[in-house]
């Protein structure tokens, strides 16, 4: 899920009922409401991220596809009609198709020459810088896997699981693999070009699953589904400090500091026990823990923080799950089929929004 950077009520969620949907906080504690819904895919919806200034949203899906669509501005929505398909809350602009395998990494990297915006998208072992303007690939990169033991990975060895950037710090995108491994790739300042800058083998002998940037981008958070959270020096690449979470986890994400949205010291974690527990990598304030206000707590799978810091949202899946699925990118498996190759079924789950007191 996130937050839309030039509409702070907005929020986008992925879901495994192939679909993305659009959310609007009303504000005062008075809760969200369905804005839309971006339905286009073939497979579930397990990434979505906004452009920071241009009204759109990109969703990656494990059909090996990227949509762009048309996001029109709570209120200013049209209706659509036989000479306006278009209208409405929702369209799609683009199918960004001919990925490897499902893409769990998309993410904006600013705008390229002519002001076209680029895209990054991971799939299986690749990278892929993308021009919108064209809706065309301008580079690929692929990586050689570390060596992992036989049959201990479900997926192949080096699978790009997620994709941060450091928001133009250094240029820098970041991959939590499934070899344990983060890779970091550097891109030119029009995201034309780019290379692998380093190859971490921070994760050992599990499953690599999230990456978010902190500090100025100075600090890189990766994140395991054993709950191990190893934070990362990206100007010497040396890992400086690991926490571990008392739960599996699977989701993170950076808090910002200030209106101006600049990567803060904090870093947030959700997992299997549906807590939040947040982190100040500065150290100069507590921990904090966010904690649903319900005696059934659901399993949380994704969190992230508005531009200001001053809400922090988180998804998972719903209580009434069958036994033996998992929800979008869920613990037991990711795409269509959970680890043992049962289909997953698509069910229903709420969002949870806290302010900066805490509250729910």
């Amino acid at each position: 899920m996130a937050f839309c950077p030039w509409d702070d009520k907005l929020i986008a969620s992925a879901g495994e009922d192939e679909a993305a949907r659009l959310w609007v906080d009303a504000g005062s504690g008075a809760g969200v409401s369905s804005y839309g819904v971006c339905r286009g895919h073939k497979d579930e919806v397990v990434r979505v991220s906004w452009h920071p200034t241009s009204k759109i949203l990109a969703t990656a899906s494990a059909d090996g596809s990227v949509g762009v669509w048309r996001v029109a501005q709570p209120g200013m929505e049209t209706s659509a009609s036989a000479h306006d398909p278009d209208g409405g809350t929702t369209a799609l602009v683009d199918k960004l198709e001919g990925h490897p395998d499902q893409v769990y990494g998309c993410i904006f990297v600013g705008d390229g020459e002519g002001g076209a915006p680029m895209l990054a998208t991971a799939a299986g072992t690749d990278l892929h810088l993308w021009d919108l303007e064209r809706a065309a690939v301008v580079t690929k990169v692929s990586h050689e896997p570390v060596p992992v033991e036989a049959g201990s990975e479900r997926w192949e060895p080096g699978f790009l699981f997620s994709l941060a950037s450091d928001g133009g710090a250094r240029n820098l995108l970041a991959s939590a693999c499934s070899d344990g491994a983060v890779r970091i790739f550097a891109h030119d300042s029009k995201a034309s070009s780019a290379e692998i800058v380093a190859t971490l083998p921070v994760h050992t002998g599990v499953l690599g699953c999230a990456t978010t940037f902190l500090s100025g981008g100075n600090v890189l958070a990766s994140m395991s589904t054993d709950g191990a959270v190893v934070f990362t020096d990206v100007r010497t690449m040396t890992p400086m400090t690991k926490v571990t979470s008392p739960c599996p986890t699977m989701g993170c994400c950076a808090v910002p500091s200030g209106d101006d949205g600049s990567i803060g010291s904090w870093f947030a974690m959700c997992g299997t026990d549906g807590i939040v527990r947040t982190i100040d990598m500065e150290g100069s304030s507590a921990p904090k823990v966010l904690i649903q206000a319900t005696d059934r707590p659901v399993p949380l799978l994704c969190v992230a923080a508005d531009h200001s810091g001053r809400r922090i949202a988180a998804a998972g899946k719903a209580p009434e799950a069958p036994q033996g699925t998992q929800g979008a990118g869920g613990l037991g498996g990711f795409g269509g089929v959970g680890m043992l190759g049962a289909k997953k079924t698509p069910s229903s789950a709420g969002i949870l929004l806290w302010d900066a007191a805490g509250r729910s």
